[in-house]
C-alpha cells in the first residue's frame, strides 16, 4: 500500500510541473521583404577631384612617341646636343639602324635612342640618315631654358668660382646654350646652371659668352651669394680684362684604322659630306682622320670639290693618304680654301689627315671640311 501511495504522489507532482501545452501565437500580418530594414555596409570613400561644378577631372595620359626607324649612310659622331659644338658621346657605323625620337627646329639634327648617353639620348646629323619617304619626325619638346641665356662662342672651361684659380668642372663647346644666373663684381665672369658643379652651378669667363642679358644679372660674390646693396647688372669695381679659359680639343680617339667618319660616294646615294671638329696641340686631340671613297659615272677618275674653313689659334696641316702611302701629287689644302678641285681614281679608299700646325702654347683649331663628289 505504501508503494502504491508513493507512486500516485509522484504522478501528481509530474502532472503539475508539465502543465497544459500553450497554443502557438500566429502573427496577424506577414512581413514583406520590402518592409524589412536594409543595412548598407559603410566603406571610406575618397571623392573624385572636380574641375568646376559637376565635372570630374580624368587623369591625363601622356603620349609616348614611337621611335622612327632610320639607317645611317656614313659613320657618324653621336653628340650630346643638336650641333657639332656638343661633345661626342661615341660613334656609329655606316649601315647601322637607329631609332629616331625627335628633330631640332631646323630639321638638321635627329635625336636618337643611345643607351650609352647619360639620359639615353643622343643627336646625329640628319643629312646622314635615311628614313622612309613621307616620314614626319616630331620636333624635340625639350623646354626652353627659363631666364637669361647665352651662347658659347669659344671652347672654354667651367670652373667652381669666378677665376682661373678655381677648380675646373668640365668643358663647354662652341654653340652650346647656357642659362645665366649671375655675374661677379667686374662682370668678367658669369655664373651658369651646371648640374655637375657645386649646387648645380659653375662659372665661365664672360669674354666667350654671347648674350644680351648681362645687364639683368645679379652681382654675386665668389661663393655665389648675392651682394647687397648693389644694383643688378652694374659692376661695382674696376673692369679687369678676363683671362681666357680655353681648353684643349676633346680626344675622340679616331685614327687611320678607325677614322672619324667613313663616306662612300655613289650615284644614287651620298654626293657630298660636311664634317666639323677640333684639333689641338700639345694637349687634347692632335689629329683627325676622314675616310672617303670617290665615285664616277663613267671613266676612271672622279672629280672632287673640297673646302676647308678654320677658326681658332693656329692653322691646319692637311695630308692625303691611300693604301698606307702619303700622296704628294694631289696638291695641298689650306684653311680658308673653297672649291678646290682635284681628280682621284674612283673606287679607291682615301684618308685625309688633319692636324694643327706647330707653334708656341696651346694651338686649338676648329674646322669644317666639305667634300663634294661631282657626277
Amino acid at each position: 500500500m505504501k508503494k502504491l501511495a508513493f507512486l500516485l504522489t509522484m504522478l501528481a507532482l509530474f502532472a503539475s510541473a508539465c502543465g497544459t501545452p500553450k497554443p502557438v501565437a500566429t502573427p496577424s500580418t506577414t512581413a514583406s521583404p520590402s518592409a524589412l530594414p536594409t543595412q548598407t555596409p559603410t566603406f571610406p570613400v575618397t571623392p573624385l577631384p572636380h574641375a568646376g561644378t559637376g565635372t570630374i577631372t580624368q587623369p591625363t595620359l601622356t603620349a609616348i612617341p614611337i621611335p622612327i626607324d632610320g639607317i645611317l649612310t656614313i659613320k657618324v659622331n653621336v653628340r650630346s646636343g643638336p650641333g657639332t659644338g656638343y661633345n661626342s658621346l661615341g660613334q656609329l657605323e655606316a649601315g647601322e639602324k637607329i631609332q629616331i625620337t625627335a628633330r631640332d627646329n631646323q630639321g638638321a639634327w635627329y635625336q636618337i635612342l643611345y643607351p650609352a648617353a647619360p639620359q639615353g639620348r643622343g643627336w646625329v646629323a640628319a643629312q646622314y640618315v635615311t628614313v622612309a619617304p613621307g616620314t614626319d619626325v616630331p620636333v624635340d619638346a625639350t623646354p626652353t631654358p627659363v631666364g637669361p641665356t647665352g651662347r658659347v662662342i669659344q671652347r672654354l672651361n667651367v670652373r667652381s668660382g669666378p677665376g682661373t684659380t678655381f677648380d675646373t668642372l668640365g668643358l663647354l663647346e662652341p654653340g652650346v646654350a647656357v642659362s645665366l644666373t649671375g655675374k661677379n663684381t667686374t662682370a668678367s665672369w658669369f655664373q651658369i646652371d651646371y648640374p655637375a658643379g657645386p649646387g648645380g652651378r659653375g662659372w665661365v669667363t664672360s669674354q666667350y659668352i654671347q648674350t644680351d642679358s648681362a645687364a639683368d644679372l645679379p652681382v654675386l660674390d665668389d661663393f655665389g651669394i648675392v651682394i647687397t646693396p648693389g644694383t643688378a647688372g652694374t659692376p661695382s669695381g674696376p673692369v679687369i680684362p678676363p683671362t681666357p679659359t680655353v681648353g684643349p680639343a676633346y680626344a675622340d680617339g679616331d685614327s687611320s684604322v678607325s677614322p672619324a667618319i667613313r663616306v662612300a660616294f655613289s650615284g644614287t646615294g651620298t654626293h657630298q659630306f660636311v664634317y666639323s671638329s677640333q684639333v689641338s696641340t700639345p694637349e687634347g686631340d692632335s689629329e683627325d682622320w676622314v675616310e672617303f671613297t670617290p665615285y664616277t659615272a663613267g671613266g676612271t677618275n672622279a672629280r672632287l670639290n673640297i673646302s676647308l674653313a678654320c677658326t681658332g689659334n693656329g692653322t691646319l696641316t692637311v695630308e692625303l693618304w691611300q693604301g698606307g702611302t702619303l700622296l704628294s701629287g694631289w696638291g695641298a689644302l689650306a684653311c680658308g680654301e673653297t672649291g678646290k678641285s682635284i681628280l682621284l681614281p674612283a673606287g679607291q679608299v682615301y684618308l685625309m689627315h688633319l692636324a694643327p700646325s706647330a707653334g708656341d702654347g696651346l694651338r686649338l683649331v676648329a674646322y669644317t671640311l666639305a667634300v663634294q663628289n661631282n657626277p
